[in-house]
Parts: C-alpha cells; sequence; structure tokens
C-alpha cells in the first residue's frame, strides 16, 4: 500500500471545494486501508478544528465554520500505519499550524521555547513546537503575523512546508524550505490552494505551478479581505 500524507491550505474557497474533497478522498482511499481529515477554519474569531475518518460529517461542518480560509491534512489511518500516529496539526486559541517535512534545528528550538518558559503537551509533535514559535513571536515580541512568519522562516532548517492559519487579520500563510509545494488556482472562481503534493492537488485544481523554495525559503501570505496572495520571494528573505 502507496503511503500518502499531504497537507492543504485554500483561499476563498467555494462550496465546489467541499466536493473536491470528497472526490479526492474517494481517490485516495482506493489506494488506502482508511484515510483521516483534519481540518481547520476560523469562525467567531477563534480556530475551531475537526478531525475524522468520516468525511462527510467533517464536510457538513464545514459548511458552516470554514469562512474564507481554512487549512486541512490527509492521513493514512495510524490504527494501521502507527508512523502517522504524530498528528500534522496543532492548534492554539488564535492560531493553527500543519506542516511536513524535516526541521534540522527543530531539538534546539524547543529547548529554547521550553526555557522561555513555554509548556508542550507532547513530545515528538512539531505542529506543536511551530505554533508555539509562531505564537512567542506574535505574542511576546510584538510582530505582525506576516513579520513573525518572515522570522520563522529564517529560523528554520532543514526540507519542509509548513501552513499557518491566524485569526487576526484572518491570514493564511504558507512558507516552504526545499520541500515541494503545489500551488493551484481555479478558473471559475477565486479559490487558491496550497498543497504538498502536486497529484493530489491536480484533483483540485486544472492550473498548478510547482514552488521549491530553494535555496531560501519562499512565503505566501494571503486573506479573504485581499484579492491575491502576496508573496515573499528568496531575494526579500
Amino acid at each position: 500500500m502507496k503511503n500518502t500524507e499531504s497537507i492543504f491550505g485554500f483561499l476563498n474557497p467555494k462550496e465546489n471545494t467541499l466536493k473536491r474533497f470528497q472526490t479526492l478522498h474517494d481517490v485516495l482511499a482506493k489506494e488506502k486501508a482508511r484515510l483521516e481529515l483534519g481540518i481547520c477554519g476560523i469562525q467567531n474569531e477563534s480556530i475551531q478544528y475537526r478531525c475524522s475518518f468520516d468525511v462527510q460529517t467533517l464536510l457538513n461542518w464545514q459548511r458552516q465554520s470554514l469562512g474564507g480560509l481554512g487549512i486541512a491534512f490527509f492521513r493514512p489511518s495510524p490504527l494501521f500505519l502507527p508512523q502517522y500516529g504524530v498528528m500534522p496539526l496543532f492548534s492554539i486559541g488564535h492560531l493553527a499550524v500543519t506542516c511536513l517535512g524535516v526541521i534540522d534545528n527543530l531539538p534546539e528550538i524547543r529547548e529554547k521555547l521550553i526555557s522561555d518558559g513555554h509548556l508542550f503537551y507532547t513530545q515528538n509533535n512539531m505542529a506543536e513546537t511551530l505554533s508555539l514559535l509562531f505564537h512567542h513571536y506574535f505574542e511576546y515580541d510584538s510582530l505582525s503575523p506576516i513579520d513573525a512568519m518572515q522570522k520563522m522562516m529564517t529560523k528554520l532548517k532543514g526540507q519542509f512546508a509548513f501552513m499557518a492559519l491566524v485569526t487576526e487579520g484572518k491570514w493564511l500563510m504558507v512558507g516552504c524550505r526545499d520541500y515541494p509545494l503545489a500551488v493551484g488556482k481555479m478558473r471559475n472562481d477565486e479559490t487558491i490552494y496550497f498543497c504538498t503534493d502536486r497529484k493530489t492537488l491536480a484533483q483540485f485544481s486544472p492550473s498548478i505551478s510547482l514552488v521549491f523554495g530553494s535555496p531560501k525559503p519562499m512565503i505566501f501570505c494571503g486573506t479573504p479581505l485581499q484579492s491575491d496572495i502576496e508573496i515573499f520571494s528568496p531575494d526579500s528573505l
């Protein structure tokens, strides 16, 4: 059985977005024993998160809670593949992070956050560490979401992609370094998709470009209040 794990970001989703998640699940499930879907959105200025193997239940919830942006993941069931036991998404109040890949200096970042007084609830969750690091820059260093994102991307070393959902300003923030990231846009609406797997994203969007963020990181930032994604090129970081 081919192992598949993907993370998604989406801006200005339409009703068809939900149908495409269902279609994507059905396509991937033909090769997998069981697939888990997790979705985060913003509702009433707070992060709302659901995770389930029942995709239809999640999509019904999402219709009422998603708003103008969100992040999500697909992964095989940890019941069948124990290596997928660590959740690729973590939420703390006003922000949520989902990520894939390898961050070489993650232990050092974790130790620094602990020494600064941050509490961890898991032992090896990369998404939790990135959430707390973003939170530290955002809350304690009083940086804007974009400045916090840029600082994070200059600090992290390795091959990875991660996506953050921030309630303040309703930002979707996507970054990658030496890791494939597919970006797609639908022809008939303004929906923009991000995904760590190009073939998976092809189920959503016919127009796709591929970004690796190499040698320096690449950042995409967007909000439903704007019509376009703001891109930070490698030369600006």
